[in-house]
């Protein structure tokens, strides 16, 4: 069933509710932040279509029970809820606030045009953000009055706005604040997109926009992720131009490379998102067969994680450092990996997320139900540290054949075989031109032309493999293609 669970890492206690985690907002089914959520557990009581939403406060296990088409639940905070008032399941502008207890606060009314809302609360709790059809408003909590903080252009066809904390996106703020962004779409499409960062106050916020990353919770450093993965389950093929990813640490100052980790990602479909450690020492990674930490301190290296996945790379999730406790805590889906004595804790049969920390190492909090599948085949080879000025030929070795690597004229194990390449010989990638051409299975477009796969099915445990071919130069001028298996990054 679907649920969500909170882990007390010291203690290896874990709580469960029951279909919770779900909904907050409109009458689609979103993922909330538990982050800022956690003294409430938003639940329903049937099935995710039920008539009738739930409330538990978790400290004090009170519960509220109202019905859906009546009333929805637009934000929380620690302290306050926010709730909008529903004609016919329909938004209608009108708000309600109220406190821990539910007792109301105060009553406000905005212009919603039958359109669904958005809010979000300062991380203080003390002020709230509501965007409501094509206006974003600001409503101190203290007074409960909105005031306008951002119309959108006239425009003909639908405005959205989307509302982020400005500190979980890209760029990364001098202080806590506001992300909106605005897409203009036109049957479907979107014609054109605008951003805006506000303070919580209101004001404008002054960005460090130098270096677009992942910045360190102490601001010296910004990871940067380059290339895509070769394949992604359900969102077909991405980024033609770069099949090798990789993640460069720079100085956050400067901008300036300090190293890059060839062959090496920090994202995936199925839920997972590396970080920084708590620390700044260090950014998880994933590569080939597992996952690394790139340690920035007290000089670059790589050290291993466990890959722990029963579940090979369908459910893989993981790992993701915890907010404290220094380098120890990683999160792999619900469990935790105590990295200082070698330990885990929590569920190891819990498959499909999402999966998050609570405020510190102490909680981690994850959500269990079926969300579709998701398989990341990722072009890698052994990961590789390299340092600046970066070259900006893709060079390989070949490597761990025991005797040649043969070079074939077609990415097929039955093709003509050209050369027999020994260990040792430096090869090149070489880009061959574009063909938009459909891979063995029919569905999906070759997402380069100097990369092919072969899909097999295999009876027994292993059920599936891939097979990657890459097209590759000799030193001769001999050109074709060879597998992946059996390349090392020069």
């Amino acid at each position: 069933e679907h649920g969500i669970f909170v882990l007390d890492v010291e203690t290896g206690l874990t709580e469960g509710y029951a279909l919770a985690g779900l909904e907050i907002g409109d009458e689609e089914w979103h993922w909330y932040d538990g982050r800022r959520l956690d003294g409430w557990i938003a639940t329903s009581d049937g099935s995710w279509r039920t008539e009738w939403r739930l409330l538990l406060h978790r400290e004090t296990g009170r519960s509220w029970r109202w019905p859906l088409a009546a009333l929805s639940l637009e934000a929380a905070a620690n302290e306050h809820l926010l709730f909008e008032e529903l004609g016919d399941g329909e938004s209608t502008g009108r708000f309600i606030l109220v406190d821990s207890d539910l007792d109301e606060v105060a009553r406000f009314s905005v212009d919603a045009r039958g359109e669904d809302s958005e809010a979000l609360f300062s991380p203080d709790g003390r002020g709230i953000v509501l965007a409501v059809a094509d206006t974003v408003y600001i409503v101190p909590v203290e007074s409960g009055r909105p005031s306008v903080l951002l119309t959108a252009q006239p425009y003909d066809g639908k405005v959205e706005i989307w509302l982020q904390q400005c500190n979980t996106v890209e760029l990364r703020c001098d202080v806590s604040g506001l992300r909106v962004r605005v897409f203009y779409r036109n049957e479907g499409e979107t014609d054109r997109r605008e951003e805006h960062y506000f303070r919580w106050d209101g004001g404008a916020l002054r960005l460090h926009t130098a270096c677009p990353g992942t910045w360190s919770p102490d601001g010296r450093y910004v990871a940067v992720a380059h290339g895509d993965p070769y394949y992604v389950k359900n969102r077909g093929y991405l980024d033609l131009e770069s099949p090798w990813p990789s993640v460069t640490i720079a100085d956050a100052e400067t901008c300036a490379p300090i190293f890059r980790v060839r062959s090496a990602y920090w994202g995936q479909s199925v839920g997972w998102t590396a970080g920084w450690l708590s620390t700044s020492a260090g950014f998880a990674v994933g590569v080939r067969g597992g996952y690394m930490v790139a340690q920035v301190r007290p000089e670059p290296h790589l050290t291993d994680l466990p890959r722990d996945s029963p579940y090979g790379q369908w459910g893989d999730a993981g790992p993701e450092p915890a907010p404290t406790g220094g380098s120890r805590f990683f999160g792999y889906g619900p469990r935790v990996y105590d990295a200082a004595e070698g330990s885990w804790h929590g569920p190891s049969d819990v498959k499909w997320g999402p999966y998050w920390w609570g405020d510190s190492h102490r909680e981690r909090w994850f959500s269990i139900g079926y969300w579709g599948e998701g398989h990341v085949n990722w072009l890698l080879l052994p990961p590789k540290i390299e340092y600046p000025p970066f070259a900006e030929e893709i060079a390989f070795r070949v490597a761990r054949t025991g005797s040649c690597l043969r070079l074939r004229e077609e990415p097929d194990e039955d093709s003509h075989i050209l050369a027999c390449l020994p260990d040792g010989e430096r090869l090149l990638f070489a880009e061959r031109e574009a063909e938009m051409e459909r891979d063995q299975r029919g569905d999906l477009l070759s997402p380069h032309p100097s990369v092919s796969e072969m899909y097999q099915e295999i009876s027994g445990e292993e059920a599936y493999r891939w097979w990657l071919w890459v097209y590759v130069r000799t030193e001769n001028g001999a050109e074709g293609w060879v597998s992946h298996d059996y390349l090392d990054h020069d």
